[in-house]
């Protein structure tokens, strides 16, 4: 018995190591690309392992394996960050001009704005655990992404909640966001998403 908690316990510290380990691993690539060429192919990185681990599948380099999921979807992952990089530009603008409005016309503009921008935010978190999972042309994670948002609105729902969880432990306690903020969020948003993406596999195989 003893033995059995011993190992239990190397396991559970084994796993929380890889962990922080991955996330050092995001902030340095990141910053590599030079925050924005670099955020896409080290959030996609992180994802492809955090779901191996979740999926009990043995992790055994985490540097090797984060460097190769980096450079093998660096080109993909940032052609497909050009939406997401524009789309939030979009957005800002648009709040920034239309928050000084005082008419019911801005207010309404300002409303419709405000749910774009967590369409998009569900949209960016439903999209790494498919891309970590499928492979397809560019516009079907996209159009994946956002079958997933609108038709599964309580698991959108809890994906924002769970990143606005994340943000408020980082606030709190600052030592989580270079050890484990990103992985957090990863973690919480695959386990969410990944019931989901297994039982449209089989569809998603046949159309492909």
């Amino acid at each position: 018995m003893e033995t059995g908690w011993a190992g239990n316990i190397m396991q559970m510290l084994d796993k929380l190591v890889k962990l922080v380990w991955m996330n050092c691993l995001w902030v340095f690539f990141t910053l590599l690309g030079g925050i924005i060429l670099g955020l896409m192919p080290a959030t996609a990185a992180v994802s492809s392992l955090v779901r191996k681990m979740i999926k009990n599948e043995e992790v055994e380099s985490v540097f090797r394996e984060f460097w190769t999921l980096y450079k093998n979807n660096f080109k993909s992952s940032n052609i497909i960050g050009i939406f997401f990089w524009i789309a939030v530009l979009f957005i800002y603008i648009d709040f920034n001009f239309l928050i000084t409005t005082s008419n019911m016309v801005g207010t309404v503009l300002l409303i419709g704005v405000s749910m774009l921008f967590f369409i998009l935010t569900g949209l960016l978190l439903h999209f790494f655990p498919i891309y970590s999972r499928f492979e397809m042309k560019k516009s079907e994670y996209l159009k994946l992404a956002f079958v997933m948002t609108m038709t599964k609105p309580i698991t959108t729902i809890l994906m924002v909640l769970w990143l606005f969880v994340v943000g408020i432990l980082c606030i709190e306690f600052t030592v989580l966001i270079p050890l484990l903020f990103i992985v957090l969020v990863i973690l919480g948003i695959n386990w969410l998403s990944i019931v989901q993406i297994e039982k449209k596999d089989d569809q998603l195989l046949k159309n492909n």
